[in-house]
């Protein structure tokens, strides 16, 4: 979708209430505005070891615990589930107009890596073991492998999140090894870029004379402020690509509502320093604006909304802030990790639910966090609808919200929990419990293009 038809979305927009429920013009496109949840208890396990996170011990890092074939099959459901097609590489298809020779970028979310950061580039701990919820390996790798399937070459394939925070030194976003080893390992040919910038290798590269490679923000005094065309600058790798994958971590944002499809977006520009500051905003941070929000600014520039061909938010651990948040047990599902992929196309309705299953899962972490005034402003400017329902167990009126799973495997599920009871009492550490995990056949899955899915 163009700048312009957005913009002519915008004038046919109708609202709801006081900033509840925006809907955007009708669309012929039948998935415009459905999200679809697919969730399996057994895509994940950390909460076998009680989420417990100890410094000295890399068994401890919540990715081991994270089974990469149910997180496939998660995604496949919630493609056939969104395009209604039985086999996921038709519904990929739909979604991707993939031509020979076109370039994909896929953007992650690696928000708290900073701390990797040693002060220059020969200092960088690559290695660094955290419990800081950001991208996991596995939802990435289930999208190369989607579009791998639809004879996408893996070397037009790019993954990274560009940003780094400003000041002198910049502190660029990394990607860890602990990630990288893993995505590199299953698709060697796929082209990771693991820095900000080009001097600690693999990095994202800023040069380019597109017309477009600096995004235009509507407020003056932030598109004009310290930094401007330098730090709204997009990265050649996304203006390269014809096809662009967003891929948030499932979370919310104490500043700015929430974290997903439009924040990620955040971190496709060289710098959001000034977004988070009262300086040169109109209104508090322009993060809090539900009128000029730079994050609408962002998906308004032709490379990153009109190239954006598919949402995969990444609620297999999920959160509840940008940083600060390891992984815990969810309300909504038990105690347990969300286990979850959220897929859709629609970055307004995306968010909309996020925002809902993160502050019915956690109410406790969020209770005092503002509402998402971006996605008010987003609504108004026609890039999807918003809509926050009252509870888990109502439905939206204006987003197609379906859920989906495998089919319930309770032997496997009490496996994990006599795990869980092992560990609790001592009798295993956490080095047992992944070899467990990683060694038994009866936590795999059947193979994910057996019929044995069903609508929840």
């Amino acid at each position: 979708m163009t700048r312009r038809e957005f913009l002519r979305k915008a004038a046919a927009l109708t609202a709801f209430g006081p900033g509840l429920q925006l809907r955007a013009a009708t669309s012929s496109i039948p998935w415009e505005h459905r999200i679809v949840r697919a969730h399996d208890p057994l895509a994940s396990a950390f909460d076998v070891v009680n989420f417990e996170f100890q410094a000295g011990v890399r068994d401890t890092y919540y990715g081991n615990f994270v089974n990469q074939r149910r997180v496939q099959r998660l995604l496949d459901l919630a493609l056939c589930g969104l395009t209604q097609e039985k086999d996921p590489v038709a519904a990929l298809r739909k979604l991707i107009p993939y031509q020979p020779g076109e370039r994909v970028f896929i953007k992650t979310n690696f928000t708290t890596t900073f701390g990797l950061w040693g002060g220059d580039w020969d200092r960088i701990q690559w290695d660094a073991h955290y419990n800081d919820t950001d991208s996991l390996a596995e939802p990435i790798m289930a999208v190369i492998q989607a579009l791998v399937r639809i004879n996408i070459p893996q070397e037009l394939i790019g993954v990274g999140d560009p940003t780094w925070t400003a000041g002198s030194p910049r502190i660029p976003r990394l990607m860890p090894n602990r990630v990288a080893r893993k995505i590199h390992a299953a698709f060697p040919g796929v082209v990771l870029y693991r820095s900000s910038l080009i001097p600690g290798g693999d990095g994202f590269t800023w040069q380019s004379n597109h017309r477009d490679a600096v995004v235009t923000l509507r407020d003056p005094a932030l598109n004009n402020a310290a930094g401007g065309p330098a730090d709204h600058r997009l990265p050649d790798q996304l203006i390269l690509a014809h096809h662009f994958i967003n891929l948030p971590v499932m979370k919310r944002n104490a500043g700015g509502g929430v974290t997903g499809a439009l924040k990620n977006n955040f971190g496709t520009i060289a710098s959001c320093q000034n977004f988070h500051s009262s300086e040169h905003a109109q209104k508090n941070e322009a993060l809090y604006s539900d009128k000029l929000n730079p994050a609408v600014d962002i998906w308004l520039n032709p490379h990153v909304g009109a190239k954006t061909r598919l949402i995969v938010a990444d609620g297999i651990l999920a959160g509840w802030d940008w940083g600060g948040n390891p992984p815990t047990g969810w309300k909504t599902f038990s105690g347990r990790s969300p286990n979850c992929l959220l897929v859709g196309t629609d970055p307004v309705a995306m968010d909309s639910v996020i925002f809902d299953q993160v502050t019915e899962g956690l109410p406790e972490k969020v209770k005092n966090y503002r509402s998402p005034a971006m996605l008010v402003d987003a609504a108004k400017m026609g890039l999807g609808c918003y809509e926050s329902r009252s509870g888990p167990k109502t439905s939206y009126r204006t987003i197609d919200y379906l859920e989906t799973a495998p089919a319930v495997e309770e032997g496997k599920v009490r496996q994990l929990a006599e795990l869980k009871d092992w560990y609790l009492e001592g009798d295993k550490s956490a080095a047992d419990v992944k070899h467990c995990l990683t060694e038994s056949q009866a936590l795999q899955p059947v193979d994910s293009r057996e019929k044995d899915t069903g609508e929840l």
